[in-house]
């Protein structure tokens, strides 16, 4: 709508962001995670932006900087029932890029529900889709725990973290060499790994003789009592196609169980022709896709 004016976001308007945002794209952009990002260091508020009309906000976008130095992401682009204000989602994605050049940054990429019209918005200024990312859920009151003759599993500690993180750096090679280079680099993934878990991640390892072959990890009681942030089952390279992975996923769903947890939660990426062996695995696993995103990036 032409009378729409888009500005900068106050300070006492972020609080009810992540509500608005899960609300105008009906639960693609939950609250809770939403929530705790604009709340972080690391998020600034003149990168964030909303539309107004008529006094309400209707819009919002942000941009966000990635681990790695100089490298942005545009995200939350969306609108109260946007396909009758595309004219604001329009002007907030530009307000967003004039933001960007000030910048001046080496790499710009795009996350967005995979509905429109944010994709054919985001298309028109020239981002391209890239890959694709699904939430994915499970409910446990259904699983039940299988015998495990396989893997030995030992939780992590802080004490055999250093090793452990090595080991994870290596299990998401090659699929996940993108997030890996966005972070800063394989010291940085390593270390990020030491710090969740002195911020209550909670990991199993799962070792054959000697040898860790896989990881497993979530994060409970994130989204509310019961409901768990699940960070994923990576299997070490040389390791892959003897089925640990599905027993190291079996592993994870017992023990979100034995922890008290009812439902969990995984982010994760596919490509744009086909499902990564991630998603195959979680969905084999009984994972259900609740919703798509795509991810689109900017020549500079």
């Amino acid at each position: 709508m032409p009378q729409s004016i888009v500005r900068n976001v106050k300070p006492d308007e972020l609080g009810a962001l992540p509500k608005n945002l899960h609300d105008w794209t009906s639960g693609f952009i939950e609250a809770t995670g939403t929530a705790i990002a604009l709340t972080s260091d690391s998020f600034d508020p003149t990168g964030c932006f909303v539309a107004e009309d008529k006094g309400s906000i209707v819009g919002c976008v942000a941009v966000t900087s990635l681990p790695r130095k100089n490298w942005l992401v545009v995200r939350y682009l969306s609108a109260k029932r946007a396909l009758s204000r595309v004219y604001a989602v329009e002007k907030l994605l530009s307000r967003a890029l004039q933001y960007v050049e000030t910048k001046n940054p080496e790499f710009l990429r795009a996350t967005t529900p995979s509905m429109q019209p944010y994709v054919d918005v985001y298309k028109s200024f020239g981002f391209r889709p890239v890959r694709r990312d699904f939430r994915i859920t499970w409910d446990l009151a259904g699983t039940s725990e299988k015998e495990n003759k396989q893997v030995e599993i030992r939780e992590v500690t802080e004490k055999t973290a250093p090793e452990i993180s090595e080991v994870y750096v290596e299990s998401v090679r090659p699929y996940w060499d993108w997030r890996t280079e966005e972070q800063g680099g394989e010291e940085a993934v390593a270390q990020k790994f030491k710090e969740g878990l002195k911020k209550g991640e909670r990991w199993l390892s799962g070792s054959v003789g000697k040898s860790v072959v896989g990881l497993t990890g979530l994060i409970p009681d994130y989204y509310r009592t019961g409901e768990a942030r699940f960070r994923g089952t990576f299997v070490v390279p040389e390791y892959r196609g003897r089925g640990y992975g599905r027993t190291m996923m079996s592993q994870a769903l017992s023990w979100a169980k034995k922890l008290g947890q009812h439902k969990i939660t995984v982010y994760t990426f596919s490509y744009l022709e086909c499902l990564a062996p991630g998603a195959l695995l979680y969905m084999g696993s009984g994972g259900k896709i609740e919703s798509e995103y795509l991810q689109l990036q900017r020549a500079l």
